[in-house]
């Protein structure tokens, strides 16, 4: 066997020292694809993307399409590990680095509301943007950490806060021209990430109370307010509730359990690939990862195909290979997800965040009309 082309990538982050290795070998019958990947200096596990050989250019279309797909995680050729170098990506790479949430249960978030040192805010439903005022330039930091542009009114806004009081830094949810803003990194050129959580979001309140395109998410403190936070969210069919320990700092990226920020979202959703474009047709038929054995590794893994949704007049129909946001009402195991929405492309994630691992599914014996559910003014639920 001969190896026609190979790469080797390296990503370093925190705790993270990964090596990726990708080749094209020439076997008897044709070409094959295989990869090799794990912790650096450890055993590492091998796979391939081909089952069976195919010819050179049908491997070359695999191969570069898996390069890409692991430099646009912030993997790079660099043997630093540092993310994007020498990629095409490196020159967008910022310092930011999202922090982010893991789920919750119902009766974890009753309990949450009860406790008194955790506070409570509504869950946007848009997409992660930081952004950042220094020394007149503005930039925008997607959830890749990657520099991208920001709406002008925005971010004449922010320069105008940089202008008159010093530089910042502000992280949220950014849908159509207006920043939800849920967290201050940098004030007055001064990070905030040592502060308690709450000071830093009442900070924020102040720094941003004349904005029109950048305002801070209201913060429910009180169990009384956390309550009645849950219920106008749940009754307007918002997406969900973040809820996060008031004396919190900033910690970078998402812990393997638990965390300072926890969600809990009533509506289901979840980020697919598009498998194909349905010909003649305004849908496409969506996949998955499956996660099942191993959550945490998805190379090798199968795309399940999980249904097909319809693109609504209002949105470009996606390309094979985009990442989409589709809500749904439940998924069967093992089948489709049950009455899918499509909300539209995701700019900010790649594959690696299209597992089965996102899914809720229907509980056995449990009929629709159960899922209606409202609560009352003492925590408790009735149909």
């Amino acid at each position: 066997m001969k190896a026609i082309s190979q790469t080797s990538l390296y990503y370093s982050e925190g705790s993270s020292d990964k090596e990726y290795h990708a080749e094209i070998v020439e076997v008897a019958g044709g070409n094959v694809v295989n990869f090799r990947y794990g912790r650096r200096g450890a055993a590492l596990t091998v796979g391939t993307k081909t089952s069976v050989p195919v010819d050179f250019a049908q491997a070359k279309k695999i191969y570069d399409k898996l390069v890409k797909e692991k430099t646009s995680k912030g993997y790079t050729p660099d043997v630093s590990g540092a993310a994007y170098q020498g990629t095409e990506n490196a020159g967008l790479k910022t310092d930011f680095t999202p922090q982010l949430l893991n789920p919750i249960s119902e009766d974890e978030a009753m309990r949450l509301i009860e406790d008194d040192h955790w506070t409570a805010q509504e869950k946007m439903d848009g997409e992660r943007r930081a952004a950042h005022a220094v020394a007149g330039n503005v930039t925008g930091m997607n959830r890749k950490g990657l520099s991208v542009p920001l709406p002008k009114p925005l971010a004449d806004e922010l320069q105008d806060i940089e202008v008159a009081s010093g530089a910042i830094r502000v992280d949220g949810e950014i849908i159509g021209d207006i920043l939800y803003v849920f967290d201050l990194h940098v004030h007055k050129g001064e990070r905030m990430h040592s502060l308690p959580w709450l000071v830093r979001m009442r900070l924020a309140a102040v720094v941003l109370a004349e904005c029109r395109q950048i305002k801070p998410v209201p913060v429910a403190v009180t169990t009384e307010e956390k309550r009645r936070l849950w219920n106008k969210v749940k009754l307007a069919h918002g997406e969900g509730v973040v809820f996060k320990l008031l004396k919190c700092h900033v910690k970078e990226g998402r812990p393997s359990t638990g965390g300072d920020w926890l969600k809990f979202k009533f509506t289901e959703s979840a980020s697919c690939c598009v498998m194909e474009v349905n010909s003649g047709k305004r849908s496409v038929k969506i996949g998955l990862l499956d996660s099942s054995d191993r959550p945490d590794v998805i190379e090798g893994q199968m795309m399940i195909p999980v249904g097909n949704v319809t693109i609504p007049p209002n949105f470009e129909v996606p390309a094979a290979g985009d990442i989409v946001e589709v809500e749904y009402l439940y998924a069967y195991k093992g089948g489709s997800i049950y009455q899918p929405v499509y909300h539209g492309k995701r700019t900010d994630l790649d594959i690696s965040a299209c597992t089965t691992g996102q899914l809720k599914y229907k509980p056995e014996g449990r009929d629709e009309e159960d899922d209606v559910m409202v609560m009352d003014g003492i925590g408790n639920y009735a149909t």
